[in-house]
């Protein structure tokens, strides 16, 4: 496996950290290599079956040691894991599928031995994702405080996306109530901050700078990664909060978006009059969105029942999504 795990890192990584091979799909070939290397794997057997299903570009960058070399190393140092390792996130994979990252850069080399999404006995975790603008109203700071003390209270895992405001609000209260969390960047592991707590994943290259395309891939791994994503804070059509909230309604993924316009003491805050939150909250709930109802006044002690709820029909939609289509013709 660990060979298995050279060849993708070498072909999706490459020498100097950037990546070099982008021909072909990476589940083509390890669905190749496997195929054609029932015993054994090694450099030369992977090398011949690439060539005879006509990789030849990929056969040929691997035919140079010092690719297999650097490649190795990377594994061996604890600096990535590959979809050619055991250790991938098993949920990613299943809600990307082909689509899933080839590489996903990693900041400390025990996420290698031992995978915090995972129980002890290596069932799946929950896995529960928290976003939200850069800026938010108090209201929405406090909501992403909340969903941190929830998730660290109930054993859950945390995947925030790293950036300042609600990100950093519920990652920090993840790890002050005692849970764990890990930050997925949307930029090399280089540039992370020193603020971040807990973990980081990133599927950009370590000294990659930050770029608006990598903050919509990095959305759309935190909502695949989670059972469950609550959009703590979001404004109508700005910033990539509403972007990555809308994208993953598109591909059908369990999305909660936390709202407090509908109800109690909301009525009288300031933006409502302008309608960018309640317009946020209110179309993201009509494009299949759970909403979760909370009032001003009240919502520290009925935001953790209102969660529970959220996550138990998160985990219907994704059984759902599993189910659809088993007795089609």
């Amino acid at each position: 496996m660990r060979m298995l795990s050279a060849v993708v890192a070498a072909l999706y990584g490459g020498v100097d950290n950037r990546t070099l091979i982008r021909l072909a799909r990476p589940a083509q070939i390890i669905s190749c290599l496997r195929r054609n290397c029932e015993s054994e794997m090694t450099w030369k057997s992977v090398i011949d079956s690439l060539q005879k299903e006509n990789f030849i570009q990929e056969a040929l960058y691997l035919s140079n040691e010092a690719n297999f070399e650097s490649a190795y190393k990377l594994i061996v140092d604890g600096k990535i894991i590959t979809l050619g390792c055991d250790v991938y996130p098993k949920l990613l994979l299943s809600a990307m599928s082909v689509n899933a990252p080839p590489i996903i850069w990693i900041s400390d080399p025990m996420l290698r031995k031992c995978q915090p999404w995972n129980n002890n006995d290596g069932s799946q975790r929950v896995v529960v994702g928290a976003i939200g603008c850069r800026t938010p109203l108090s209201i929405g700071h406090s909501i992403a405080i909340e969903v941190g003390h929830w998730t660290a209270n109930n054993g859950y895992f945390a995947v925030s996306g790293g950036a300042v405001g609600c990100d950093t609000a519920f990652g920090n209260a993840t790890m002050g109530a005692g849970g764990e969390v890990v930050h997925i960047l949307p930029h090399g592991l280089d540039h992370m901050s020193k603020d971040h707590l807990g973990y980081a994943m990133s599927v950009c290259p370590p000294k990659e700078p930050f770029s608006p395309g990598r903050a919509m891939e990095r959305n759309n791994l935190i909502y695949s990664f989670g059972h469950t994503t609550i959009v703590c804070s979001v404004r109508y059509r700005q910033g990539g909060s509403w972007q990555g909230a809308a994208t993953a309604l598109k591909a059908n993924r369990p999305v909660v978006v936390a709202d407090w316009t509908s109800s109690g003491l909301a009525t009288t805050l300031e933006d409502q009059a302008s309608g960018t939150y309640a317009q946020a909250q209110r179309t993201l709930s009509n494009l299949g969105a759970h909403p979760l109802l909370l009032d001003i006044q009240s919502f520290r002690t009925d935001i953790h029942p209102a969660l529970d709820e959220a996550l138990d029909w998160s985990l219907g939609r994704i059984a759902g999504n599993l189910n659809s289509g088993l007795f089609s013709s």
